[in-house]
C-alpha cells in the first residue's frame, strides 16, 4: 500500500510558522508527512508517494512523484505545544469522480473504499493509503476540468487547547465533525496559508473514520 511522503505548496513559510509549525529550511512535518513550501503561487501543486519505482507521473492533472527509497519520518511532530498524531486526509477536487478515482487507483494501487453524498450535488469518495486518506470531491462548485489538490486536515492531541492558544482570529472554534465523536477547526483564510487547512481531534476507537 502506498504511503504519502510529502506535499508541496506555494507561498510563504511565515503563515505556517505563525501556527507553531517548525521549519528546517523550506520543510516542516505534518506528523509523518513533509510539507514543502516553495516560492510559487499559493496552493498545493505536487505530492510524493512511496512506491516500487522512481517515477514522475500525472494523476488526472496532478503532478505526482513516486519514490522507491522514501524514508519513514517520525510521526512525533508539533504544532505549537500540541502533537500531530497523523495527517488525517488530503482533499482532491475533480469534475469527474470516476476518472480521477481510476487514476488514483492505477498510480497508487489504492482502491476507492467508500462514497458519500453530502448534499447539494456534492459527492465524496475515499481512498485509503498506509498513513492517510485521499478524499476526492466533486459537485457544482467544481468548474475546472481535471483534478487538483485542494487542502488537508491534520489530527492533533488536544484541538481545544490549541484553539485557545492561537485564538479565534486564527482558528475557528472547534465544532462537531462529520465523523462521530470528533471535532474540527479551520484555519482562517486571513492567516494567509493559501491552502485550506483544518485540524481535528484524534480518531475515536470503534467509530468509522471516513
Amino acid at each position: 500500500m502506498s504511503r504519502l511522503v510529502a506535499l508541496h505548496t506555494g507561498g510563504s513559510r511565515e503563515p505556517w510558522q505563525s501556527l507553531g509549525l517548525i521549519f528546517e529550511n523550506d520543510t516542516c512535518s505534518l506528523a509523518d508527512v513533509e510539507l514543502v513550501v516553495s516560492d510559487q503561487a499559493p496552493g498545493l501543486f505536487h505530492w510524493v508517494f512511496s512506491g516500487d519505482r522512481d517515477e514522475i507521473v500525472n494523476i488526472d492533472g496532478i503532478s505526482t512523484q513516486l519514490v522507491s527509497a522514501a524514508n519513514t519520518r517520525s510521526s512525533d511532530s508539533l504544532i505549537g505545544t500540541q502533537r500531530m498524531t497523523h495527517l488525517d486526509h488530503v482533499v482532491v477536487n475533480t469534475d469527474n469522480l470516476d476518472r480521477t478515482c481510476a487514476a488514483i487507483d492505477a498510480a497508487l494501487g489504492a482502491e476507492m473504499r467508500r462514497e458519500r453524498e453530502v448534499g447539494n450535488g456534492v459527492v465524496q469518495r475515499f481512498h485509503k493509503l498506509e498513513n492517510t486518506i485521499i478524499e476526492v470531491v466533486t459537485g457544482p462548485h467544481i468548474t475546472t476540468e481535471g483534478a487538483s489538490l485542494w487542502g488537508m486536515v491534520v489530527s492533533v492531541d488536544d484541538l481545544f487547547e490549541l484553539a485557545d492558544q492561537v485564538g479565534d482570529q486564527v482558528m475557528s472554534p472547534p465544532k462537531r465533525a462529520t465523523q462521530p465523536g470528533r471535532y474540527i477547526s479551520t484555519v482562517r483564510g486571513s492567516v494567509g496559508l493559501g491552502v485550506p487547512f483544518a485540524l481535528m481531534t484524534p480518531h475515536v476507537s470503534g467509530m468509522a473514520t471516513h
